[in-house]
């Protein structure tokens, strides 16, 4: 099935959106179809700078996916101790470093790690002055430290003993309508539990950053996420961020008005980006669309 250039949601390209139109209209616009041999130079140079990330968020990537690993693991009957987790997060990052510093991304960059500090010559990505080694082990240590809470946190006991039939999401993207358009949802972890003869959703964020605003308008978009994909009402989800490496748990519950300005705010944006949309099929656009900030 051919592929066609529309509209879309999410929390993150609604976010990209709020904060610079003019990455949005490179990220979202300019670099389409940048993956094919045929396309124009700037679509193809647009399309390497998209996929591009940073060292500090592809340890968070690596740390995901070896969490992901765990609970799959579970799923199959396998356990999985903290330093196998740890080795499959860091040896993943490290993967990606090389691939990054020795260019090999150039042969599949929508699959394989191009890092910005490479891409700029960052000073600290530099091996000859011991930068680098620097640089690295700090968010080696990121991961290590976010694995060991995982696996101490008294807080997350629950999670770890979740039963995998009771599993509802993870990691997989998902589908719902928002207001007429296609909206894009990844919860990192959610399961059931019974409390009280009560359903209960329990719905789980891994963070590896700092907290943000933004990070509580995800929990709130996963809410009705929920009540979409699995029937939740607003409170019978639980919501938690969970600051693995600072061992620090943001837990949040939403009732029906707590969603009302969440829907709003949701609205509002995609208005805002309907009236700036064209079909990237058709052309490139004009750029002066989407000002730079300043």
């Amino acid at each position: 099935m051919a592929i066609v250039h529309e509209l879309s949601w999410s929390v993150s390209r609604a976010g990209t959106f709020r904060a610079c139109r003019r990455k949005y209209y490179i990220d979202y616009y300019l670099s389409w179809r940048g993956w094919e041999r045929t396309a124009p130079e700037e679509r193809k140079r647009a399309y390497l700078l998209k996929k591009m990330t940073r060292l500090p968020m592809l340890a968070g990537d690596c740390l995901h996916t070896a969490l992901e690993g765990w609970f799959k693991a579970k799923a199959e009957g396998r356990a999985l101790g903290p330093e196998e987790v740890t080795q499959a997060a860091v040896t993943r990052m490290r993967e990606g470093y090389k691939t990054s510093r020795d260019g090999l991304w150039r042969s599949q960059p929508s699959k394989l790690t191009h890092l910005a500090e490479h891409h700029y010559g960052e000073d600290r990505i530099d091996e000859a002055s011991g930068a680098a080694g620097e640089y690295g082990t700090r968010y080696r240590k990121r991961i290590e430290e976010g694995v060991q809470a995982f696996f101490e946190m008294p807080e997350l006991a629950e999670v770890r003993d979740a039963d995998p039939k009771d599993y509802l999401a993870l990691e997989e993207m998902g589908t719902i309508e928002l207001f007429g358009t296609k909206a894009f949802a990844i919860p990192d972890f959610a399961f059931r539990r019974a409390r009280n003869g009560e359903r209960e959703i329990m719905i789980y964020d891994w963070k590896t950053g700092n907290p943000r605003e933004q990070d509580r308008f995800q929990l709130a978009v996963y809410v009705f996420y929920a009540g979409e994909k699995w029937g939740a009402k607003p409170d019978e989800c639980f919501c938690v961020d969970a600051y693995l490496p600072t061992r620090q748990l943001e837990r949040m519950q939403f009732s029906e008005a707590d969603m009302e300005p969440v829907m709003d705010r949701v609205e509002t944006t995609l208005a805002e980006m309907r009236a700036v949309h064209f079909d990237a099929d058709q052309g490139m656009g004009d750029a002066e669309e989407f000002p730079m900030v300043e």
